[in-house]
């Protein structure tokens, strides 16, 4: 089964983003769930641990997935960055999305610009809570992992 990874610091809105994009609601502490998506099949999504936790399992994580959701949830993001660097490394393929967009008087635009300017990857904005971005990001999902 094709997994995808969900990395962000403690808090950033990981397991909410598992829940939204699998339409269930929260449980608990669930570190996996699956889902079908048309034309890409049955995929797994891995809740990692925050990034900011010392000896993490999001690095063991990170070395089995084909694709990661890379969450900033706020204006510090440089560990963030590493990350990013981290996974492209490992050859999985990552979208890079402002989580709780919602929390921010813009919609998280500044900090989805600041992100843009020194990753060159421009992030997808969700909000959980409001539904921002989600149908984007759903589809940043299937067009990753239907490419070659």
């Amino acid at each position: 089964m094709r997994q995808v990874g969900i990395f962000g610091k403690r808090s950033s809105g990981k397991s909410a983003l598992m829940y939204a994009l699998t339409k269930s609601e929260i449980i608990g502490a669930a570190k996996f769930s699956s889902m079908e998506i048309s034309g890409v099949g049955k995929i797994m999504l891995v809740d990692t641990v925050g990034v900011d936790v010392e000896n993490s399992t999001a690095e063991k994580s990170a070395e089995s997935i084909e694709l990661a959701l890379l969450l900033i949830s706020d204006n510090f993001f440089e560990l963030e960055l590493a990350w990013l660097s981290k996974l492209k490394k490992t050859g999985a393929k990552v979208i890079v999305a402002v989580s709780r967009a919602d929390i921010f008087p813009d919609d998280g635009k500044s900090l989805a610009a600041a992100v843009a300017e020194v990753s060159g990857i421009t992030p997808v904005r969700v909000s959980t809570k409001t539904g921002l971005g989600m149908e984007t990001l759903a589809k940043e999902i299937i067009n990753k992992l239907s490419a070659k």
